[in-house]
Protein backbone atom coordinates (compact mmCIF):
# COMPACT_ATOMS: atom_id res chain seq x y z
CA UNK A 1 0.00 0.00 0.00
CA UNK A 2 2.80 2.43 0.94
CA UNK A 3 4.72 1.64 -2.24
CA UNK A 4 1.66 2.34 -4.38
CA UNK A 5 1.18 5.65 -2.57
CA UNK A 6 4.81 6.62 -3.22
CA UNK A 7 4.46 5.73 -6.89
CA UNK A 8 1.30 7.81 -7.27
CA UNK A 9 2.95 10.76 -5.51
CA UNK A 10 5.99 10.52 -7.79
CA UNK A 11 3.76 10.57 -10.87
CA UNK A 12 1.91 13.65 -9.61
CA UNK A 13 5.18 15.49 -8.92
CA UNK A 14 6.51 14.58 -12.35
CA UNK A 15 3.45 16.12 -13.97
CA UNK A 16 3.42 19.38 -11.97
CA UNK A 17 7.20 19.93 -11.84
CA UNK A 18 7.57 21.45 -15.33
CA UNK A 19 4.72 23.87 -14.63
CA UNK A 20 6.27 24.83 -11.31
CA UNK A 21 9.64 25.48 -12.95
CA UNK A 22 8.16 27.54 -15.79
CA UNK A 23 6.18 29.60 -13.25
CA UNK A 24 9.22 30.43 -11.14
CA UNK A 25 9.27 34.18 -10.65
CA UNK A 26 12.28 36.45 -10.93
CA UNK A 27 15.51 36.04 -12.87
CA UNK A 28 17.04 32.63 -13.55
CA UNK A 29 19.84 31.50 -15.81
CA UNK A 30 18.95 29.48 -18.86
CA UNK A 31 20.99 27.21 -21.10
CA UNK A 32 24.18 28.73 -22.50
CA UNK A 33 23.81 29.60 -26.18
CA UNK A 34 26.43 27.74 -28.19
CA UNK A 35 27.99 28.04 -31.60
CA UNK A 36 29.98 25.07 -32.95
CA UNK A 37 29.98 23.53 -29.49
CA UNK A 38 31.41 26.59 -27.71
CA UNK A 39 29.73 29.48 -25.91
CA UNK A 40 28.41 31.91 -28.52
CA UNK A 41 29.38 35.61 -28.35
CA UNK A 42 25.86 37.10 -28.40
CA UNK A 43 25.30 40.84 -28.95
CA UNK A 44 21.55 41.41 -29.23
CA UNK A 45 18.16 39.85 -28.47
CA UNK A 46 14.61 40.40 -29.75
CA UNK A 47 11.57 38.77 -28.13
CA UNK A 48 8.01 39.18 -29.45
CA UNK A 49 6.18 36.90 -27.02
CA UNK A 50 6.57 33.79 -29.17
CA UNK A 51 10.11 33.61 -30.52
CA UNK A 52 13.46 34.75 -29.15
CA UNK A 53 16.00 35.85 -31.75
CA UNK A 54 19.67 36.40 -30.89
CA UNK A 55 22.63 37.51 -33.04
CA UNK A 56 26.35 37.77 -32.40
CA UNK A 57 29.92 37.46 -33.62
CA UNK A 58 31.01 35.38 -36.61
CA UNK A 59 27.62 35.58 -38.35
CA UNK A 60 25.76 33.94 -35.47
CA UNK A 61 21.95 33.89 -35.74
CA UNK A 62 19.74 31.67 -33.59
CA UNK A 63 16.13 31.38 -32.46
CA UNK A 64 14.23 29.73 -29.62
CA UNK A 65 10.59 28.68 -29.71
CA UNK A 66 10.53 27.09 -26.25
CA UNK A 67 11.08 30.01 -23.87
CA UNK A 68 14.85 29.83 -24.19
CA UNK A 69 15.25 26.17 -23.31
CA UNK A 70 17.00 25.55 -26.63
CA UNK A 71 18.37 27.78 -29.40
CA UNK A 72 18.60 26.57 -32.99
CA UNK A 73 21.24 28.24 -35.15
CA UNK A 74 20.34 29.65 -38.56
CA UNK A 75 23.29 29.43 -40.93
CA UNK A 76 23.26 32.68 -42.89
CA UNK A 77 26.48 32.09 -44.80
CA UNK A 78 28.55 35.01 -43.50
CA UNK A 79 31.34 35.45 -40.95
CA UNK A 80 30.82 39.10 -40.05
CA UNK A 81 29.87 40.17 -36.56
CA UNK A 82 26.14 40.84 -36.18
CA UNK A 83 25.04 43.64 -33.85
CA UNK A 84 21.25 43.97 -33.88
CA UNK A 85 18.06 42.16 -34.88
CA UNK A 86 14.52 43.49 -35.36
CA UNK A 87 11.32 41.59 -36.17
CA UNK A 88 7.98 42.78 -37.46
CA UNK A 89 5.39 40.22 -38.48
CA UNK A 90 7.11 37.54 -40.55
CA UNK A 91 9.94 39.89 -41.57
CA UNK A 92 13.30 40.06 -39.80
CA UNK A 93 16.20 42.46 -40.31
CA UNK A 94 19.75 42.04 -39.00
CA UNK A 95 22.70 44.44 -39.22
CA UNK A 96 26.39 43.99 -38.50
CA UNK A 97 30.00 44.71 -39.32
CA UNK A 98 31.34 45.60 -42.78
CA UNK A 99 27.98 47.03 -43.88
CA UNK A 100 26.11 43.76 -43.35
CA UNK A 101 22.33 43.94 -43.78
CA UNK A 102 20.33 40.70 -43.73
CA UNK A 103 16.61 40.40 -44.49
CA UNK A 104 14.10 37.57 -44.11
CA UNK A 105 10.53 37.62 -45.41
CA UNK A 106 9.60 34.08 -44.33
CA UNK A 107 9.85 34.30 -40.53
CA UNK A 108 13.55 33.49 -40.51
CA UNK A 109 13.56 30.32 -42.57
CA UNK A 110 15.96 32.04 -45.00
CA UNK A 111 17.98 35.27 -45.07
CA UNK A 112 19.18 37.36 -48.00
CA UNK A 113 21.99 39.89 -47.83
CA UNK A 114 20.84 43.37 -48.87
CA UNK A 115 23.19 46.00 -50.25
CA UNK A 116 23.11 49.51 -48.86
CA UNK A 117 23.82 52.50 -51.08
CA UNK A 118 27.52 52.99 -51.94
CA UNK A 119 27.73 56.12 -49.81
CA UNK A 120 25.70 54.61 -46.98
CA UNK A 121 27.61 51.39 -46.65
CA UNK A 122 31.20 52.54 -46.96
CA UNK A 123 33.64 55.20 -45.88
CA UNK A 124 36.59 55.91 -48.12
CA UNK A 125 35.80 52.74 -50.06
CA UNK A 126 35.77 50.50 -46.98
CA UNK A 127 32.49 49.07 -45.64
CA UNK A 128 31.41 50.53 -42.31
CA UNK A 129 30.00 48.76 -39.26
CA UNK A 130 26.26 49.02 -38.62
CA UNK A 131 24.92 48.79 -35.07
CA UNK A 132 21.15 49.24 -34.84
CA UNK A 133 18.04 48.65 -36.96
CA UNK A 134 14.32 49.25 -36.49
CA UNK A 135 11.18 49.64 -38.58
CA UNK A 136 8.46 52.16 -37.78
CA UNK A 137 5.93 50.47 -40.08
CA UNK A 138 6.05 47.49 -42.46
CA UNK A 139 7.89 49.54 -45.12
CA UNK A 140 9.93 52.25 -43.43
CA UNK A 141 13.08 51.35 -41.53
CA UNK A 142 16.25 52.96 -40.19
CA UNK A 143 19.84 51.85 -39.55
CA UNK A 144 22.70 53.66 -37.78
CA UNK A 145 26.43 52.94 -37.70
CA UNK A 146 29.98 54.28 -37.95
CA UNK A 147 30.88 57.73 -39.30
CA UNK A 148 27.47 59.15 -38.37
CA UNK A 149 25.78 56.92 -40.89
CA UNK A 150 21.96 56.90 -40.94
CA UNK A 151 20.24 54.77 -43.57
CA UNK A 152 16.53 54.72 -44.42
CA UNK A 153 14.40 52.26 -46.38
CA UNK A 154 10.89 52.83 -47.67
CA UNK A 155 10.46 49.43 -49.34
CA UNK A 156 10.71 47.05 -46.38
CA UNK A 157 14.50 46.86 -46.54
CA UNK A 158 14.93 45.96 -50.21
CA UNK A 159 17.02 49.10 -50.69
CA UNK A 160 18.59 51.73 -48.45
CA UNK A 161 19.69 55.32 -48.91
CA UNK A 162 21.64 57.68 -46.69
CA UNK A 163 20.23 60.52 -44.60
CA UNK A 164 22.47 63.39 -43.54
CA UNK A 165 23.22 63.21 -39.82
CA UNK A 166 25.61 66.18 -39.59
CA UNK A 167 28.17 64.16 -37.62
CA UNK A 168 31.05 61.78 -38.26
CA UNK A 169 30.77 60.15 -34.82
CA UNK A 170 29.74 56.55 -34.23
CA UNK A 171 26.00 56.07 -33.80
CA UNK A 172 25.17 53.00 -31.73
CA UNK A 173 21.39 52.94 -31.40
CA UNK A 174 18.14 54.64 -32.40
CA UNK A 175 14.49 54.82 -31.37
CA UNK A 176 11.39 56.21 -33.08
CA UNK A 177 7.92 57.35 -32.11
CA UNK A 178 6.00 58.15 -35.27
CA UNK A 179 7.89 60.81 -37.22
CA UNK A 180 10.09 61.65 -34.24
CA UNK A 181 13.38 59.80 -33.86
CA UNK A 182 16.48 59.79 -31.65
CA UNK A 183 19.97 58.37 -32.21
CA UNK A 184 22.85 58.16 -29.70
CA UNK A 185 26.57 57.58 -29.95
CA UNK A 186 30.05 58.50 -28.83
CA UNK A 187 30.94 61.43 -26.57
CA UNK A 188 27.41 61.99 -25.25
CA UNK A 189 25.98 62.54 -28.73
CA UNK A 190 22.18 62.67 -29.11
CA UNK A 191 20.54 63.40 -32.48
CA UNK A 192 16.84 64.09 -33.02
CA UNK A 193 14.49 64.32 -35.98
CA UNK A 194 10.92 65.64 -36.13
CA UNK A 195 10.29 64.79 -39.77
CA UNK A 196 11.00 61.10 -40.23
CA UNK A 197 14.73 61.54 -40.60
CA UNK A 198 14.81 64.15 -43.35
CA UNK A 199 16.66 66.46 -40.95
CA UNK A 200 18.63 65.59 -37.81
CA UNK A 201 19.60 68.02 -35.06
CA UNK A 202 21.77 67.58 -31.94
CA UNK A 203 20.22 67.60 -28.48
CA UNK A 204 22.20 68.49 -25.35
CA UNK A 205 22.77 65.37 -23.26
CA UNK A 206 24.87 67.09 -20.62
CA UNK A 207 27.36 64.20 -20.51
CA UNK A 208 30.52 63.22 -22.36
CA UNK A 209 30.34 59.44 -21.88
CA UNK A 210 29.57 57.19 -24.84
CA UNK A 211 25.83 56.55 -25.06
CA UNK A 212 24.85 52.98 -25.90
CA UNK A 213 21.06 52.68 -26.14
CA UNK A 214 18.06 55.00 -26.43
CA UNK A 215 14.51 53.87 -25.65
CA UNK A 216 11.52 56.16 -26.11
CA UNK A 217 8.51 54.98 -24.13
CA UNK A 218 6.36 57.52 -25.99
CA UNK A 219 7.08 60.72 -27.92
CA UNK A 220 7.98 62.60 -24.74
CA UNK A 221 9.25 60.05 -22.21
CA UNK A 222 12.58 58.36 -22.93
CA UNK A 223 15.77 56.92 -21.48
CA UNK A 224 19.39 56.65 -22.61
CA UNK A 225 22.03 54.30 -21.22
CA UNK A 226 25.77 54.79 -21.44
CA UNK A 227 29.23 54.13 -20.06
CA UNK A 228 30.24 54.72 -16.42
CA UNK A 229 26.74 53.97 -15.16
CA UNK A 230 25.15 56.72 -17.25
CA UNK A 231 21.36 56.76 -17.32
CA UNK A 232 19.58 59.78 -18.80
CA UNK A 233 15.89 60.63 -18.61
CA UNK A 234 13.64 63.00 -20.54
CA UNK A 235 10.01 64.01 -20.05
CA UNK A 236 9.85 66.45 -22.96
CA UNK A 237 11.03 64.57 -26.02
CA UNK A 238 14.69 65.31 -25.40
CA UNK A 239 14.46 69.09 -25.14
CA UNK A 240 16.25 68.43 -21.85
CA UNK A 241 17.96 65.28 -20.62
CA UNK A 242 18.59 64.72 -16.90
CA UNK A 243 21.05 62.29 -15.36
CA UNK A 244 19.45 59.68 -13.10
CA UNK A 245 21.36 59.22 -9.85
CA UNK A 246 22.52 55.62 -9.59
CA UNK A 247 25.13 53.85 -7.49
CA UNK A 248 26.46 52.23 -10.66
CA UNK A 249 29.85 52.71 -12.32
CA UNK A 250 29.71 49.94 -14.93
CA UNK A 251 28.55 50.56 -18.52
CA UNK A 252 24.80 50.17 -19.04
CA UNK A 253 23.35 48.81 -22.26
CA UNK A 254 19.98 47.21 -23.01
CA UNK A 255 16.63 48.81 -22.13
CA UNK A 256 13.13 47.33 -22.40
CA UNK A 257 9.72 48.46 -21.13
CA UNK A 258 6.43 46.56 -20.95
CA UNK A 259 4.32 49.69 -20.34
CA UNK A 260 4.92 53.37 -19.53
CA UNK A 261 5.90 52.61 -15.94
CA UNK A 262 7.61 49.21 -15.93
CA UNK A 263 11.07 48.79 -17.43
CA UNK A 264 14.50 47.17 -17.08
CA UNK A 265 18.10 48.19 -17.83
CA UNK A 266 21.03 45.74 -18.04
CA UNK A 267 24.79 46.22 -18.08
CA UNK A 268 28.24 45.00 -17.21
CA UNK A 269 28.84 42.74 -14.22
CA UNK A 270 25.38 41.16 -14.45
CA UNK A 271 23.76 44.46 -13.51
CA UNK A 272 19.95 44.54 -13.79
CA UNK A 273 17.93 47.49 -12.52
CA UNK A 274 14.18 47.96 -12.68
CA UNK A 275 11.75 50.87 -12.50
CA UNK A 276 8.11 50.74 -11.41
CA UNK A 277 7.34 54.41 -11.97
CA UNK A 278 8.50 55.25 -15.48
CA UNK A 279 12.15 55.76 -14.61
CA UNK A 280 11.95 58.17 -11.68
CA UNK A 281 13.23 55.51 -9.28
CA UNK A 282 15.26 52.38 -9.90
CA UNK A 283 15.88 49.26 -7.80
CA UNK A 284 18.50 46.60 -8.39
CA UNK A 285 17.40 43.04 -9.04
CA UNK A 286 19.58 40.04 -8.35
CA UNK A 287 20.65 38.45 -11.63
CA UNK A 288 22.71 35.65 -10.12
CA UNK A 289 25.53 36.28 -12.60
CA UNK A 290 28.60 38.47 -12.94
CA UNK A 291 28.62 38.15 -16.73
CA UNK A 292 28.34 41.34 -18.79
CA UNK A 293 24.82 41.76 -20.16
CA UNK A 294 24.38 43.54 -23.50
CA UNK A 295 20.69 43.31 -24.36
CA UNK A 296 17.26 42.76 -22.83
CA UNK A 297 13.84 42.28 -24.41
CA UNK A 298 10.45 41.98 -22.67
CA UNK A 299 6.96 41.08 -23.76
CA UNK A 300 4.24 41.40 -21.12
CA UNK A 301 5.43 39.51 -18.02
CA UNK A 302 8.33 37.61 -19.56
CA UNK A 303 11.76 38.80 -20.63
CA UNK A 304 15.24 37.71 -21.66
CA UNK A 305 18.67 39.25 -21.16
CA UNK A 306 21.74 38.07 -23.08
CA UNK A 307 25.42 38.63 -22.62
CA UNK A 308 28.99 37.52 -22.75
CA UNK A 309 29.85 33.85 -23.27
CA UNK A 310 26.35 32.99 -24.49
CA UNK A 311 24.62 33.67 -21.20
CA UNK A 312 20.81 33.84 -21.19
CA UNK A 313 18.87 35.22 -18.23
CA UNK A 314 15.13 34.56 -18.15
CA UNK A 315 12.54 36.55 -16.23
CA UNK A 316 8.98 35.61 -15.34
CA UNK A 317 6.51 37.53 -13.20
CA UNK A 318 3.03 36.46 -12.12
CA UNK A 319 0.52 39.23 -12.76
Amino acid sequence: MIERYKLALALILAVIAPAAVSAQQGWSQGQTIKQSGAAAPVNAVYYDGDTIWVVGARGFVARSNDDGETFNESHVGIDDGLNDVYKRGNKIWIVGDHGTILRSTDDGRSFVRTASSPAGGSAGGAPIDLYSVLFTDPNRGFIVGDHGRILVSTDSGLSWREQRSGTDSQLFHLSFQGERGWAVGTGGLVLHTNDGGKNWYPQRSGVSEDLNRVYMVDDRKGLITGDKGTLLDTENGGATWSRVSLKVSEPLFGVSFTDKKTGWVVGYGGRIIRTYDGGHNWVEQSSGTQADLFGVSFHKNRGYAIGREGIVMRYYEQR
